[in-house]
């Protein structure tokens, strides 16, 4: 699962067994090692659950959650829509985008790089 952040937005893409596993399991997480000590970890996880109604986020105990409602999750893994999009508010004018996203196989990419990702619809198109 790749993580982008990028001012107030968070972009998490996940490939084809990760999609198909937080469909099956309800869970992925995955962890950055930052240093020798055991808080020396950032987790970043994405969860259905069926306690929630709308997408949210939090920080916790050094990591990122961020949980979607089981139905969407479900609809969005065995359809083809490539994301899910929610913006909550964080203030009284601010307000942070959460973006879920099938990851795409790069046109330039490596075998390596395109490893478990699903078609890209614009292989084989020419400009």
């Amino acid at each position: 699962m790749k993580l982008r952040l990028q001012f107030n937005s968070i972009r998490l893409r996940l490939k084809r067994a990760e999609v198909e596993r937080l469909a099956q399991t309800g869970g992925v997480e995955e962890a950055i090692i930052v240093g020798l000590g055991p808080k020396d970890v950032f987790r970043y996880v994405l969860e259905s659950s069926t306690a929630v109604s709308a997408p949210e986020a939090r920080l916790q105990d050094s990591g990122l959650f961020v949980r979607l409602p089981v139905e969407t999750v479900l609809r969005w893994a065995k359809g083809d829509e490539v994301g899910i999009e929610a913006f909550l508010p964080v203030g009284t004018q601010e307000r942070l985008q959460i973006l879920i996203e099938k990851d795409f196989a790069c046109l330039n990419g490596t075998e390596e790089q395109n490893a478990d990702t699903f078609p890209n619809p614009l292989a084989g198109s020419k400009c």
